[in-house]
């Protein structure tokens, strides 16, 4: 008996750490990612050189801009100030 109870909780701990362990769901467009999970070399380095250039960086920025504005129904294509702190928030924040 005590010997099953071991086993289970044995099998228990195990498939809660393989659980705890699968990668998280991705998000399938750029829409709906982070920007943590936007700001880093593998999405930015768009000629897979291992370093990000300056036109690198500042397309990834504009690609996020641009989506952040048609998220806030920004008018052509300028933000106001309120939307831009938002956008800033976004950028902190990481979310």
């Amino acid at each position: 008996m005590i010997r099953n109870f071991t086993r289970r909780t044995a099998l228990a701990s195990l498939v809660t750490a393989v659980a705890l362990a699968a990668p998280i769901a991705r998000a399938e467009t750029m829409d709906d990612m982070r920007f943590g999970d936007v700001a880093t070399v593998k999405m930015m380095d768009k000629n897979k050189d291992g370093m990000v250039s300056k036109a690198e960086f500042l397309d990834m920025m504009g690609q996020l801009y641009d989506m952040k504005a048609k998220k806030m129904k920004s008018k052509g294509g300028v933000m106001s100030s309120v939307e831009f702190d938002e956008f800033a928030k976004y950028l902190r924040a990481g979310a």
